[in-house]
């Protein structure tokens, strides 16, 4: 409804009456009990308006009553035909006390005009862009895993902007239901981390992340720290040495000098170990901190391991390391030796087959090497403020003593696992060749 003026009337105002100035507008009529009243061919009826004022200020200051008494009335062509006045009233019912402008936001939100992606179109720009800032490293690979699984619970064909907090955590506390609560927490952050990215990039008005509290998900309980007794440590280094050598610098600078596996390995250099002055380097752009670091004061077994099957230059991680470290991981759970080397000459890819493998495997505790250098040299020097500063803990020291000091490690264990030095073995096993082709029929005919 529009109303124009205030307008002043000449001849009233020549004529000396008391109200001069007015308004002009144009409503439907409506009967007494305030229903609107329509002609025979559905449309309402009209009724012009002409009030009058005694000033123009008050002409003036009537215009919002006017507009809040005929607002029931509509305005422009909503319920000026019967048709729509009959659609205003099943919606009514339908939608109950919510406002229709809500609903038809909703709607809006999930019918949006014009071609928008949906979520899981977001997926590849996010990672792509990430992976740019911060490198192909272990978090690439976690947002990846993680919001894809995100994406895979029903959310990939949403539009972004229709994704609720209420449904991310009930994703994280159903979906994931059964997931550790650390795990789920993680989740949590690298779906927060995909709205964040989306809400830079104007995609989303907001992260519906954000208002997830910490009390709203499951309660951690901590688990207490494994790490390998100085036995397994032993006969860990001893199968490296003798069922693959190649790999056994690349163990000793985490189990020996506890250099983060994670992080830093994928990229660690033999150039960073400097036997002249006893230092290892860990350069800014693979460290975690983002900062060169310098580990000194190691112990003298490291220098003796690093002598022997250190490099002298490049990468120290070999190819297919993987293979070779879960294959090493089980070959040193076999006391017996013969049957160990029985093992060791299994091709590496049928090898990692066998049920036996997968069930040795599973007793690996998770950040072994770390750990297992981190208890045995608090327990050997007495001190987590020495063991800290090799490890270039930020925290208190305070944190790592009373996270490993009551493992049962004593001093002399500390003492006896940094004293293992290397026997380099006499004759090293290693895994036969697969045999393909023409070799496996003249095997098969006895040839």
């Amino acid at each position: 409804m529009v109303i124009t003026g205030p307008h002043l009337d000449p001849q009233k105002k020549s004529g000396k009456q008391p109200k001069p100035w007015y308004l002009r507008y144009t409503a439907p009529k409506t009967d007494a009990s305030g229903a609107l009243m329509l002609n025979s061919n559905g449309s309402p009826m009209l009724k012009r308006h002409r009030p009058f004022y005694k000033t123009k200020a008050a002409a003036e200051a009537d215009k919002p009553r006017i507009l809040e008494q005929h607002a029931t009335a509509g305005s422009g062509t909503f319920l000026f035909d019967r048709g729509a006045a009959e659609d205003y009233e099943v919606a009514r019912k339908i939608v109950g006390v919510v406002p229709l402008v809500e609903v038809a936001k909703f709607w809006r939100l999930h019918h949006p005009e014009g071609v928008l992606k949906k979520l899981g179109e977001w997926q590849e720009s996010f990672l792509s862009e990430t992976e740019l800032r911060l490198g192909k490293t272990r978090q690439i690979e976690d947002l990846k895993s993680r919001v894809g699984a995100f994406l895979k619970a029903g959310f990939s064909e949403r539009y972004p902007e229709t994704i609720t907090r209420n449904e991310v955590l009930d994703y994280i506390l159903r979906g994931l239901k059964e997931a550790e609560p650390r795990t789920r927490r993680n989740h949590k952050t690298s779906i927060c981390t995909f709205f964040a990215w989306l809400l830079e990039k104007g995609v989303v008005r907001v992260n519906p992340v954000l208002g997830i509290k910490r009390r709203q998900l499951p309660k951690e309980t901590p688990k207490e720290i494994q790490f390998l007794f100085v036995d397994q440590m032993r006969r860990y280094l001893r199968a490296a040495e003798r069922y693959a050598p190649h790999i056994v610098a690349h163990e000793t600078v985490q189990l020996i000098a506890g250099v983060r596996a994670d992080d830093e390995m994928e990229n660690f250099r033999a150039e960073f170990v400097l036997p002249a002055t006893r230092e290892v380097v860990i350069p800014a752009d693979i460290a975690k901190t983002g900062k060169r670091e310098v580990i000194d004061s190691l112990e003298k077994s490291f220098w003796s391991w690093w002598s022997e099957y250190g490099p002298k230059e490049g990468l120290i991680r070999p190819k297919n390391y993987l293979r070779e470290w879960r294959r090493i991981r089980f070959l040193a759970t076999i006391e017996d030796r013969d049957k160990a080397d029985e093992y060791g000459r299994v091709p590496i890819k049928r090898l990692l087959k066998l049920p036996e493998v997968n069930k040795a495997l599973e007793d690996w505790p998770w950040n072994a090497r770390r750990r297992t250098f981190c208890t045995h040299h608090v327990a050997k020097h007495q001190s987590a403020a020495r063991t800290a500063l090799i490890l270039r803990h930020r925290g208190s020291a305070a944190t790592l003593h009373n996270s490993y000091r009551g493992l049962g490690v004593s001093q002399a264990q500390g003492k006896e696992y940094f004293a293992i030095l290397p026997e380099k073995s006499a004759g090293v096993i290693r895994p036969l060749r697969p045999v393909h082709g023409v070799a496996v029929a003249e095997a098969e005919s006895g040839a």
